[in-house]
C-alpha cells in the first residue's frame, strides 16, 4: 500500500505542469480566407499564406494580426487570450493540494496557462475601392467587433450592438440570438444574410 500512495504522489506530481505537459508552449492557429493567398502578419513579420496553419508563443497579451493582400484592404485579427485547459488543471491540482502550486507557479511563468481564442479564423476580404458598400462595411465592423459584439449580446446590450442595428435595421432583441449562435465572424456575416 505504501508504494501505491508513493506511485501516486509522483504520478500527480508529473502531471502537475498540465499546461506545459499537455498542451506546450506553442498554439495552432487556423486561419482561411476568400480569396485564398492572403498573406498573414504579426508586426510585418509574414507568419504564413492561406490556407495557413500557424504558430503563436502563448502570452497572456492578445496578438493582433493582419490579413493582406494586393488589391484588397488589410483585415485586422485579434487574438485573445485566456487561460486555458493546462491552466485550469494546475489550479484544481493546487487547489485540492495533491501538487501545490509547482506546477501553477511552472505554467505561470513559462506562460502556458494561455490559450488564445477562437483558434481559427475565416477572413472575408474586401476588395480596395469597395469598402464603402454597405455590405462590406457591415463584414469589416463584425470582423473587427466580433468580441465587443458577443460582451454586449451577453449582456442584452451595448455600443456595438446598438451600431449593428442601426447597419442592418434590425432590432438589438432581434440580433442578440443570432451573435450568441455564432462562433465566428464569418458565423454571424452568413447568419446576417451578407455574401
Amino acid at each position: 500500500m505504501r508504494y501505491m500512495r508513493i506511485f501516486l504522489f509522483l504520478a500527480l506530481f508529473a502531471v502537475s505542469a498540465c499546461g506545459t505537459l499537455f498542451c506546450g508552449q506553442r498554439q495552432t492557429i487556423l486561419v482561411d480566407s476568400a480569396p485564398s493567398g492572403v498573406e498573414i502578419l504579426r508586426n510585418g513579420v509574414l507568419l504564413g499564406t492561406t490556407p495557413a496553419t500557424i504558430q503563436l508563443e502563448r502570452t497572456n497579451s492578445p496578438v493582433l494580426l493582419t490579413a493582406r493582400k494586393d488589391g484588397y484592404v488589410d483585415q485586422s485579427i485579434m487574438l485573445n487570450s485566456q487561460i486555458g485547459m493546462g491552466g485550469v488543471l494546475d489550479g484544481v491540482f493546487a487547489v485540492l493540494m495533491i501538487t501545490g502550486t509547482t506546477g501553477f507557479s511552472t505554467d505561470a511563468s513559462n506562460e502556458t496557462i494561455w490559450s488564445y481564442a477562437p483558434n481559427q479564423f475565416f477572413v472575408d476580404m474586401v476588395k480596395k475601392g469597395e469598402e464603402n458598400l454597405p455590405e462590406n462595411k457591415l463584414k469589416m465592423f463584425v470582423s473587427k467587433n466580433f468580441d465587443s459584439l458577443s460582451y454586449d449580446a451577453a449582456n442584452g446590450a451595448g455600443q456595438s450592438l446598438e451600431t449593428l442595428a442601426k447597419m442592418t435595421g434590425k432590432t438589438p432583441a432581434a440580433l442578440i440570438p443570432l451573435i450568441l449562435n455564432c462562433d465566428y465572424p464569418s458565423a454571424l456575416i452568413r447568419a446576417l444574410g451578407v455574401e
